[in-house]
């Protein structure tokens, strides 16, 4: 089998230029020749969600099956649920017992979530200033595309409706952003002076770094919070995460996109069923908060768990090339 870092930087290469494309067809027809109307952009957004989104954690008890097989280790599917459905149980509680906090913890897993699959830093390079690095790029990734569109984060956030008086009055504030902005930057290039003198990392790394996060503000600068953040999550991050899972369960044996998708289809299923069985009984359809506070909620709780199967499962296909 081909050497799996060589597939992964083909890979990222040729979907940043699709995505490079794409962010300018977007800009030219939004400003230039008919501005997309706001229903369309989150259609937009939905639809890369369910292709993408939720298809790209549904393979997470595949991906934890195939870490144990690569470790020699006896894998268990009871013992995997139970690992898996606690952690959201009890960051659920957390939800509704300090809601402000759980918000942060959320900004805080997905920032490393996201810089952990931008970043391919070579597991045996992973310390301390590893992790800062990759949480302080997703930190700023997440920044600019919601502070860039502060304007249309602040109604959501107001239709949810659960956070601190002093959360929101901070946010409403006209210096919010540049604040939140320039703290996340100096955050980001400590972390990077940091990692270059603790621990060099191939020039190429922090090459790429700059050039993803240039392209995230320049959508979040130009085009909506719908759109802007289902390029970076839909056509970027759920897309390079589900080739990291086929090269992960190739390993052993080849696996094509086919048949990859084909393994999505049961679990995305099945939490399309939940969904729709939570706005049913729940009578959610019919108050427009209470569904946007138990999908923000609902997503926050699910990437937990599958942040932890996620980075094993990088730990193992980065820690040596692999034949």
């Amino acid at each position: 089998m081909e050497n799996i870092k060589v597939q992964e930087a083909y890979f990222r290469h040729y979907l940043l230029i699709t995505k490079v494309v794409l962010i300018a067809l977007f800009i030219l027809m939004h400003h230039f020749i008919i501005a997309i109307p706001f229903m369309s952009q989150w259609i937009f957004f939905g639809v890369l969600v369910v292709l993408t989104g939720i298809p790209h954690g549904a393979l997470d008890h595949e991906v934890a099956k195939q870490s144990s097989k690569i470790n020699q280790l006896h894998f268990s599917e009871l013992n995997f649920y139970i690992r898996y459905l606690t952690p959201m149980l009890v960051y659920g509680i957390c939800w509704f017992l300090f809601p402000t906090i759980s918000l942060y913890l959320f900004l805080l897993l997905s920032a490393f979530h996201f810089g952990e699959t931008d970043l391919p830093i070579p597991a045996t390079q992973s310390s301390l200033t590893t992790i800062l690095l990759q949480t302080s790029y997703g930190l700023l990734v997440l920044f600019l595309i919601l502070f860039l569109n502060l304007n249309e984060v602040l109604p959501i956030l107001d239709q949810i409706n659960i956070f601190s008086p002093s959360l929101i009055g901070f946010l409403k504030s006209p210096t919010a952003a540049s604040y939140s902005l320039i703290g996340a930057s100096l955050f980001f290039l400590i972390t990077v002076i940091g990692s270059w003198i603790t621990q060099p990392y191939e020039i190429a790394i922090f090459k790429r770094v700059f050039v993803l996060l240039f392209i995230v503000a320049i959508s979040s600068l130009t085009l909506s919070l719908p759109l802007s953040f289902a390029i970076y999550f839909g056509l970027w991050h759920s897309i390079i995460s589900l080739e990291n899972i086929r090269l992960h369960l190739s390993i052993k044996e080849e696996l094509s996109w086919l048949k990859l998708l084909v393994k999505c289809i049961p679990f995305t299923l099945f939490s399309f069923i939940g969904i729709f069985a939570l706005i049913y009984f729940f009578d959610l359809n019919k108050n427009i908060d209470l569904f946007l506070m138990g999908l923000f909620i609902g997503i926050s709780i699910l990437t937990l768990p599958h942040q932890e199967v996620m980075s094993k499962m990088y730990f193992q296909i980065r820690k040596k090339p692999t034949n």
